[in-house]
């Protein structure tokens, strides 16, 4: 049985009445004055951040980030400081500057705003009284795009609710006019041609400084998998692992990931946890539902429970590490870039229905980068077309019960991901090199493998899953039409 819904549960996130008034937090968010060097507010940064893992001139005090540095233009607040400020936050810029708003890297605090009312908030939930959250709910959208799907989400800036707009990454929301623009990657000067080891020393100093942060200042879990990206984050904890926890959601006996995560933390010596799986029941999965926005379908829906039971101010997870193993095109990172990204390839790409208005609105979202290399624009697209509504869409209920950071969603370390050429980063390449720099024993355990017998059962589990075969199609059909 689950926990109960009747247990009150915050969601987590930050709402704004109307855009010229200070945001309302959910519990333990905070706000700092961002003031430069002439001692000028130019911002207010909501939510939270990490003291220890800052860019340069950047100070994160008590109430304040100090800056040494004037900023003087809007652009220049884009380039110096949001690069340099880590953890789970949104950014609103005030006068001398025009009144934006901003997400981090990885859209960590989500933002949905409502073009009639000009009310932002992190959730379609959050954002609308029960009686307009049912009067704007377009039932045929979540039918289509989540319901029918099974693990299903509402891509791009689209949502389940009429006039409410998803704010993604790397985007900014211009708060006089209610609109949204590209601000990140920086033009002209993104370019696909990064060394693979200019790009591995970059990345691995980026994710073990934010890792060490994280465990001077807090009390951590790690999540241990079987997989790349977990064992990065395993790996960058090399110097702090005696002052970090490691976790694992499941039982020995329940599958790779399990046995794998148990047989490192042995090998390596960490403290390791294996935490058994509780189950949603039916009024905790109503409840999920709402606080998501009928917007996602995923399995923490029915095991969010899980979170209640575990310890630890902060969990960090390998989120947004896939665009560093060539996610979207890993099986043509020789000729991806061979010619420009259409709507209709990405939608196949990300394994989505080729639905006419989510196709519609991915046009609009590919129109400002259609002259990038395509892998860039396919990095993108998983990060901001998934990532920031299908995971990020959840964390108004996920973080609500324990609150995770994700070191990969630094924008030093998606520049990075993004500026090796596709054939020399390869689907293991570059993680393999920033595995060996940060803890080459870490990496000689097997990834995603059990490296005997049993792995044969696992792509059968595969093979005979509806679901995953629908994805696989999808997947293959944009190459095919390619051919065509």
């Amino acid at each position: 049985m689950g926990t109960g819904a009747q247990i009150p549960l915050e969601p987590f996130g930050i709402r704004y009445d109307t855009a010229s008034q200070p945001a309302s937090l959910s519990s333990r968010l905070r706000a700092w004055q961002l003031r430069d060097s002439r001692n000028i507010q130019v911002a207010v940064v909501y939510g939270f951040l990490l003291k220890g893992w800052t860019g340069p001139g950047i100070d994160v005090q008590e109430d304040q980030v100090r800056l040494n540095f004037p900023v003087e233009t809007v652009e220049q607040l884009e380039r110096q400081v949001l690069m340099g400020l880590h953890g789970m936050y949104q950014v609103v810029t005030q006068a001398p500057l025009p009144r934006r708003l901003y997400l981090d890297a990885g859209g960590s605090v989500p933002a949905i705003y409502c073009v009639r009312t000009g009310r932002i908030a992190s959730s379609a939930h959050m954002l609308f009284g029960q009686k307009e959250y049912q009067d704007r709910f377009i039932a045929d959208r979540y039918e289509r795009l989540v319901a029918q799907e099974g693990h299903g989400w509402i891509s791009g800036t689209l949502t389940a609710h009429a006039d409410a707009v998803r704010l993604l990454p790397n985007h900014y929301l211009d708060l006089e006019r209610l609109s949204a623009h590209r601000y990140w990657p920086h033009y002209p000067d993104f370019q696909v041609q990064m060394p693979l080891e200019t790009a591995a020393q970059t990345i691995a100093a980026a994710i073990r400084g934010y890792v060490e942060a994280c465990a001077r200042e807090h009390t951590i879990l790690i999540t241990a998998t079987a997989g790349f990206d977990s064992r990065i984050l395993i790996a960058a904890a090399r110097n702090v692992a005696d002052r970090v926890s490691f976790v694992t959601f499941g039982q020995l006996g329940d599958g790779l990931d399990q046995y794998m995560a148990a047989r490192m933390a042995q090998g390596l010596n960490l403290r390791h946890t294996l935490e058994p799986i509780i189950p949603a029941d039916h009024q905790e999965q109503k409840r999920w539902d709402a606080y998501v926005g009928h917007c996602v379908r995923e399995i923490n829906r029915l095991i969010h429970p899980t979170l209640s039971a575990v310890s630890g101010d902060l969990m960090l997870t390998g989120m947004y590490g896939e665009t560093g193993r060539s996610r979207l095109y890993r099986q043509d990172t020789d000729t991806i870039n061979n010619q420009p990204a259409t709507a209709s390839f990405i939608v196949s790409r990300l394994t989505l229905p080729l639905d006419s208005e989510l196709l519609r609105n991915i046009e609009k979202w590919l129109d400002p980068i259609r002259t990038l290399p395509r892998s860039a624009v396919l990095d993108l697209a998983f990060n901001e077309l998934k990532f920031a509504s299908w995971a990020m869409g959840q964390a108004p209920v996920q973080k609500a019960m324990k609150w995770s950071l994700m070191p990969f969603a630094q924008y030093q370390v998606q520049q990075a991901f993004m500026s090796v050429p596709p054939a020399v980063k390869g689907t293991s390449a570059l993680f393999d090199r920033i595995g060996e720099i940060l803890w080459p024993e870490a990496m000689s355990f097997p990834i995603n493998r059990y490296g005997d017998w049993r792995d044969r059962f696992g792509k059968l589990a595969k093979i005979t899953n509806r679901e995953a075969w629908v994805r696989y199609l999808r997947d293959r059909r944009a190459g095919h039409k390619r051919a065509a």
